[in-house]
């Protein structure tokens, strides 16, 4: 069970390190358009990440996939700026469907699939010999839940603040940040 508490703490270090803001940037970006009262949809959301990513690392930590490091670290920017853009369709069109959660749902899972690539030479490294591959993946993946629901309390502590203060102008803040993050993952894959 120790094993299992060192791994849940470098899974919560990993997400809230800040030298990792592509963490922050895609979490605020699948969250920008949620508020509290969404709670269930975003916990839903934070998990379909998770479970995409633990599946690849367990692959990945068996051996049984392997994908050059430049490609991941290229995909993973992809996939924040892909959120946004989803963002950017959902608030032009001022409308939230079912199809749409639905459709969100699904590109996390994915995108947590492709993130969890990234930090497959990072399992394989962390597992220890005669150490189990499933206590090192679980303890760090709930570490990650955790951390990004650390995180999305504080964005939408933030959102819910600003709407407060805005009312029906948040519409345009959502597409400020939505804009600037857009910016920050350009300059992520092209510097």
């Amino acid at each position: 069970m120790t094993d299992f508490w060192f791994y849940l703490k470098i899974g919560v270090t990993h997400i809230l390190d800040i030298e990792g803001l592509d963490h922050f940037y895609f979490i605020i970006s699948f969250c920008l358009l949620y508020s509290f009262k969404d709670w269930k949809k975003i916990l839903g959301l934070v998990t379909a990440f998770t479970i995409g990513h633990c599946i690849t690392l367990f692959i990945s930590g068996l051996e049984l996939i392997t994908i050059d490091a430049n490609t991941v670290e290229l995909l993973i920017p992809i996939t924040i700026l892909l959120s946004c853009l989803n963002n950017f369709y959902t608030l032009l069109k001022d409308q939230h469907t079912a199809q749409h959660i639905s459709v969100t749902y699904t590109i996390l899972l994915a995108f947590g699939l492709i993130h969890g690539l990234g930090f497959s030479n990072y399992a394989r490294m962390m597992t220890f010999d005669n150490e189990s591959i499933l206590v090192t993946l679980l303890g760090f993946n709930i570490g990650i839940e955790l951390a990004q629901l650390v995180i999305v309390t504080g964005i939408l502590t933030i959102i819910a603040v600003l709407q407060f203060i805005l009312k029906s102008k948040i519409k345009w803040f959502r597409i400020v940040v939505n804009s600037i993050i857009s910016l920050l993952v350009l300059k992520m894959m092209f510097f």
